[in-house]
């Protein structure tokens, strides 16, 4: 019992790690109330969080050696608390711009340990499973915060902010029963003596991690894309939706999300290397489908595909490690990956309208394709540079 609370508690973390888009429907009351800013900018307000999530992850490393890592993520906690505070009381653009930030901040303290608790506490087919459950946490995460910034919506845009008091139930369990860690503190994790050689050392930058970055960067940029331009398809194709429907296709997009980490352990066990290639073929079709969608029910499909592969491949890389770990802490290790994540979230709105400057076509449709393009020629480099993406038994 006490394990399983163990593992309830560090995943619950999760469930608030990709909640920056939760409020992706406000899109166009953001453009109404902050009049005179360009649509890139107004998106950035939803993106925005990705780059102090950025920048606390580079520091994350440092900041939980001294704190330990369990208070390091009661704090991210507690700022997540108050960026509430601040959104609901911004009038401004630049102090909207801000209260993203610091909830930015809050994300970005406990992001890479909520993963490398997981390498932590857990090896093996256990970690394989929790990795891919960690990344169902996210879209549960995500889908029911969606659902419930939906509902407030209702009552005002500004209340669709008071999701992010999720941070506070969460807070409660992690403080309960996960314990307090500090680089001389001993883990539980069931392994063998050679598996828990000490980590001292491994203080390398993990460069050979850079192209298992620019997946992520790439395959979080276009879910985020997903989510901040789904309104510029729907009316470039004038297809009729209501905001409700809009907000049921977020829905879905995060819920699928959850769907697909929850079978990627089942994937894994099955496919291994070709799980990789399975979310990054999945990712440049939902990509041509969405581009190329007649209709309301099309667009659909597309969303639910790209939820759907998205935690393949985002669950694969991160199975990659403890892997990768080998003169790098995986702290540091996670830490790369996740800024590829972030960078991905953060340029989304700049990398549409770079393809849209540099084709001289607005479209968003087209950049769908451009991506489509991106993602076939990753799984082709994959293909051929093989021995970079196996997992090690």
């Amino acid at each position: 019992m006490q394990r399983l609370l163990l593992k309830v508690a560090i995943l619950s973390v999760s469930l608030l790690l990709t909640s920056a888009y939760a409020i992706s429907i406000c899109i166009p009351q953001f453009s109404a109330s902050f009049s005179g800013y360009a649509d890139s900018s107004i998106e950035m307000l939803v993106t925005i969080p990705a780059f102090s999530v950025m920048i606390m992850m580079l520091l994350s490393d440092f900041i939980a050696n001294r704190l330990g890592k369990k208070r390091t993520v009661q704090l991210g906690l507690i700022i997540v608390c108050l960026s509430v505070l601040l959104s609901i009381s911004a009038d401004t653009y630049i102090s909207m711009l801000i209260s993203r930030i610091i909830l930015g901040v809050g994300l970005g303290l406990m992001n890479a340990l909520a993963v490398s608790l997981i390498a932590d506490f857990f090896s093996g087919n256990e970690c394989a499973t929790m990795m891919g459950v960690r990344n169902a946490f996210e879209g549960l995460g995500q889908s029911v915060l969606t659902y419930i910034a939906g509902i407030l919506f209702v009552q005002g845009w500004r209340d669709t902010f008071y999701v992010y008091f999720a941070a506070i139930p969460i807070l409660i369990l992690f403080s309960l029963f996960v314990p307090k860690i500090t680089p001389n503190t001993p883990v539980i994790k069931q392994e063998t003596p050679d598996a828990t050689v000490a980590s001292a050392g491994k203080n390398k930058l993990p460069f050979h991690c850079l192209p298992h970055c620019f997946i992520l960067l790439f395959t979080v940029l276009v879910s985020v894309g997903f989510f901040v331009k789904l309104f510029d398809i729907i009316a470039e194709k004038n297809i009729e939706a209501s905001t409700e429907y809009v907000n049921g296709l977020f829905t879905a997009l995060a819920f699928c999300s959850m769907a697909g980490g929850c079978i990627f352990g089942f994937i894994f066990a099955k496919f291994k290397f070709y799980s990789l290639q399975l979310g990054l073929i999945g990712t440049a079709l939902s990509c041509l489908i969405l581009a190329l969608s007649p209709s309301l029910s099309v667009v659909t499909i597309a969303c639910v595909l790209n939820g759907l592969v998205y935690p393949i491949i985002i669950s694969y890389v991160f199975n990659l490690i403890n892997t990768l770990s080998v003169n790098s802490s995986n702290v540091m290790v996670t830490s790369f990956m996740l800024i590829g994540c972030n960078i991905g979230a953060m340029i989304a709105p700049w990398g549409f309208s770079l393809i849209a400057s540099i084709s001289g076509s607005s479209e968003s449709s087209l950049s769908f394709i451009v991506f489509t393009v991106i993602f076939l020629l990753l799984a082709l480099i994959a293909q051929v540079k093989k021995s970079p993406f196996l997992v090690k038994e």
